[in-house]
């Protein structure tokens, strides 16, 4: 929902007094058909989240985690710093190719990157409204004696800050479909992060699977029951499930503790890992994703487009 709404939005601002009423009820629909579709592909594997189950066997499972995690960190922070939405949309499709040509699914990719992209398209029409005093723009719409207006400007910093999001949000999950968390965990612990940040970064990242968990088997009792026949019915199955996910989530939590305690948990989480030597092959796929990103950077500065 929150997709399909952004979509027809932000059409409706990048479109509006630009071009001819046909062209801009055709990418209307479009955007909307789009963001149907990117919500139509939301799913799960059993209560777990889809890119657990892509990182266990991803292509690059094999790859330094090291190494992969400092490409990230490299292309995202450029992504950020480059000011530029060609660079930002080039960085986003370098990642989405390197994770598709990981092993990853096209629906699943989708799937992953549906919640986040809700919220930054969300997120970037809030920087393309503006409430004046007197109509500016192309798009003015009274309220409350003010008019929410959008300018040339702001429709340029809108598609700026998506643009720039959606380069670091598609770097962020190329690392999590192709790096299990033990591995990053391990990295952590050999650049010195504080244990106890390590122990709680897994530890939330564990009881994210348990409250997911939880609410799927409740939500599969509830639909078994026709808890979901009509909105009425809906509404009120949706309540009562929001109001015993807590507690149950507690209970959950509760007894993996005293698993882990019964297996001489001490306070800290070891892994058993592999050690995975940084290739020539890993290196010159870094060095040309990096150097496409920044060969559009150049050409951008020189006015090539």
């Amino acid at each position: 929902m929150l997709i399909t709404i952004g979509a027809a939005l932000l059409g409706l601002i990048l479109f509006w007094g630009r071009v001819s009423p046909a062209l801009f009820w055709c990418g209307e629909i479009a955007l909307t058909a789009a963001g149907v579709l990117m919500a139509r592909c939301a799913h799960s594997h059993g209560g777990m989240l889809a890119m657990d189950v892509c990182a266990n066997r991803s292509r690059f499972l094999y790859w330094n985690a090291g190494g992969k995690l400092l490409f990230v960190l490299m292309m995202l922070f450029f992504s950020i710093g480059a000011d530029s939405a060609a660079v930002g949309l080039t960085i986003f499709v370098i990642m989405a190719v390197l994770a598709l040509a990981g092993g990853v699914r096209l629906h699943e990719y989708l799937s992953s990157l549906s919640l986040p992209l809700g919220f930054l398209l969300l997120g970037s029409l809030t920087v393309a409204f503006q409430l004046l005093e007197a109509p500016a723009g192309n798009f003015h719409l009274p309220v409350f004696g003010m008019y929410l207006t959008v300018t040339q400007q702001n429709r340029w910093d809108a598609v700026l800050v998506l643009c720039k999001a959606m380069g670091a949000v598609g770097c962020l999950l190329f690392l999590s479909l192709s790096t299990p968390m033990g591995e990053l965990i391990a990295v952590f612990r050999k650049i010195k992060v504080p244990a106890v940040v390590v122990e709680l970064m897994y530890l939330i990242y564990r009881y994210i699977f348990i409250l997911l968990d939880a609410a799927f088997a409740m939500q599969q009792a509830a639909e078994s029951r026709l808890g979901y026949r009509t909105m009425k019915t809906g509404f009120r199955t949706y309540g009562r499930i929001a109001a015993n996910l807590l507690a149950v989530s507690f209970k959950r939590a509760s007894e993996n503790f005293d698993a882990m305690e019964s297996r001489c948990y001490d306070g800290e989480i070891r892994f058993l890992t592999r050690k995975k030597p940084v290739t020539m092959a890993q290196i010159g796929c870094y060095l040309g994703c990096a150097g496409l990103a920044a060969g559009i950077f150049l050409l951008e500065r020189m006015g090539g487009f």
